[in-house]
């Protein structure tokens, strides 16, 4: 999942504020944190990325 945070102090709303990146397992009820960025430094988080987070669970 991604989930959009704004920060105040750019005064961007949530558009331009930070985004954490999660891995929700229901079954065992677990959610790992796989990154948190802020959306001025980085627009996406890319697919290699994301499959090496993944991987590192």
């Amino acid at each position: 999942y991604k989930i959009r945070i704004p920060i105040a102090s750019k005064g961007k709303g949530k558009s331009g504020g930070a985004r954490v990146i999660t891995c929700v397992f229901l079954i065992e009820k677990v959610v790992w944190l796989l990154s948190i960025y802020d959306k001025s430094e980085k627009e996406n988080i890319s697919d290699k990325d994301l499959e090496k987070a993944i991987k590192e669970i």
